[in-house]
């Protein structure tokens, strides 16, 4: 197989995970346009932090006043099983700085179960192209879908001021669904717990130590049944 049919491969391989991805990022580049990000500016930080969750988290972040120090923390946290797929494929990705930094790089949730589940003998190398345009598709994917959907957030709302209200609310939206989508009966107490300690601390007029003292609920050992 040639490297361009490799590439393409790697590409069309991508396609069930852009697809997921672009209301995702459509919605984050909305949400950010609320902050004050222009659309290239929205595009540039996709494609510095690739993890719509560790995006959402910081955006969440930036409106409730938590420490910078904090955000960084909850993200290093959060992103701790990428070392994880890391290892699990350390054995099948190709030898060289480049080609492991580019895959790296672009190594999300998906781009790891797609590479894991494309050919189950763990004992072969995947190819270098089909991994790099694999994971480059996903990334400019993302990257796109947030700027895109910062510049219409930007339009819509100097068409219609009402629209502020309805854009206010994608950010939290956008939140609950990246949650809700890696829920399960083990992780619902822990929600539950977070939620209800993320409000007392609004309600009692901290809202800026809302998300790291939520976030500690994390830690509490839950049984699952």
């Amino acid at each position: 197989m040639s490297s361009i049919s490799s590439f393409l491969n790697g590409v069309r391989a991508a396609l069930p995970i852009a697809a997921a991805y672009v209301p995702v990022a459509f919605t984050l580049g909305a949400a950010s346009s609320q902050l004050g990000f222009a659309p290239v500016e929205s595009a540039l930080w996709s494609l510095v932090m690739f993890s719509g969750a560790n995006q959402a988290l910081l955006l969440s972040s930036l409106v409730a006043g938590t420490p910078l120090v904090l955000v960084a923390f909850l993200c290093a946290i959060a992103s701790f099983r990428h070392i994880l797929y890391g290892i699990v494929l350390a054995d099948r990705v190709p030898e060289g700085s480049a080609v492991r930094f580019l895959f790296g790089y672009g190594l999300t949730d998906e781009v790891f179960a797609t590479a894991v589940g494309t050919d189950r003998d763990s004992s072969r190398k995947l190819a270098v192209n089909w991994l790099i345009g694999l994971a480059l598709t996903a990334l400019v994917v993302w990257v796109i879908g947030t700027g895109v959907g910062s510049a219409v957030g930007d339009a819509l709302e100097a068409a219609s001021p009402k629209v502020q209200g309805a854009l206010n609310f994608a950010l939290p939206a956008l939140f609950l669904a990246l949650v809700w989508s890696m829920a399960s009966r083990s992780t619902l107490v822990r929600m539950v717990m977070a939620s209800a300690i993320a409000i007392g601390f609004v309600s009692f007029g901290h809202p800026q130590l809302a998300i790291p003292a939520g976030a500690v609920a994390a830690l509490f050992p839950v049984r699952s049944r």
